[in-house]
């Protein structure tokens, strides 16, 4: 997991999990839409968004999106952000967030209030973008648990996606051609398209069906703990501020390990006693047994 521009990269289904668990917004959630972003598509990620953000390619485009939302809608959530989304699925399965839970989406005309909203990177009209495995896998965890979290049927009552409305918000029902705003998530969405009968028949489902324990999770029976190599400061929070400096740990001291927290700059440790210690190895070594 790491924070970057004030957004959350979470890089596997454990770390989504887990973070979403942490989550309480105060307001009413009872929608989850469904969405691809069109443009960029596949042939973006390859070419314009490695070249320009090299190994940062989630959290560049996400920062790019939401300086994109600034500039066209200028609809802030209240807490620094612009972009159009909560979440953003990239090829790679990794997930960013995006807007605050508590804050209305800029997703669906008429079907905004109380939803939440995820966009999935790439092109999926037929012909167009083929969605990775490791995207589809996402695309299912993502759905599958944000449904469990806020206690919603996974039915066409409470997961539309954007081909169902028209325009100027009027609810379909199913994709129409020349009726729809748009083909949102794509004709060819997860192989099997954006129509009513595609979503009954197969991603409803697939979300059905998904189960969080042991499901593509690595288990191990290791516990990791960190060595004090010279005497460190230990946080109240995940950063390198005087505030958060609650005492020092002495070298020579092993301590337990339950998450590393990546930033920008030098990484943390979370210790079983809910504290913070640099993970710099000049201060600490990590073994497990």
């Amino acid at each position: 997991m790491k924070i970057q521009n004030g957004f959350t990269l979470l890089e596997t289904e454990k770390e989504f999990k887990e973070w979403l668990d942490k989550q309480h917004p105060t307001r009413t959630i009872n929608k989850l839409q469904v969405h691809h972003m069109a443009l960029p598509d596949y042939s973006t990620w390859e070419a314009t968004d490695k070249r320009v953000y090299g190994d940062n390619r989630e959290s560049g485009r996400t920062l790019a999106l939401d300086s994109y939302g600034k500039t066209t809608w200028n609809s802030p959530d209240g807490y620094g952000h612009y972009i159009a989304q909560h979440f953003s699925i990239f090829p790679n399965g990794k997930v960013t967030t995006g807007r605050n839970l508590n804050s209305t989406p800029i997703g669906i005309a008429g079907w905004n209030t109380h939803a939440i909203c995820v966009e999935i990177y790439g092109n999926f009209d037929k012909g167009c973008d083929i969605m990775t495995e490791e995207q589809r896998k996402a695309v299912i965890f993502v759905f599958a648990l944000l449904a469990d979290k806020f206690k919603l049927p996974k039915t066409s009552t409470y997961i539309r996606p954007h081909a169902w409305f028209t325009s100027g918000g009027t609810y379909l029902g199913d994709y129409i051609a020349g009726k729809s705003r748009k083909t949102c998530p794509g004709t060819n969405f997860m192989g099997f398209g954006n129509t009513r009968k595609a979503f009954e028949n197969n991603f409803y489902p697939l979300l059905k069906a998904y189960k969080y324990e042991s499901n593509n999770v690595a288990n191990t029976d290791k516990t990791q703990y960190v060595r004090i190599l010279q005497d460190v400061n230990i946080r109240s929070a995940a950063d390198f501020t005087d505030a958060s400096v609650i005492g020092v740990v002495k070298k020579g001291g092993v301590y337990t390990v339950v998450e590393k927290i990546e930033r920008t700059g030098t990484d943390m440790y979370k210790l079983k006693s809910g504290v913070y210690i640099t993970a710099s190895p000049k201060y600490v070594e990590v073994f497990e047994k």
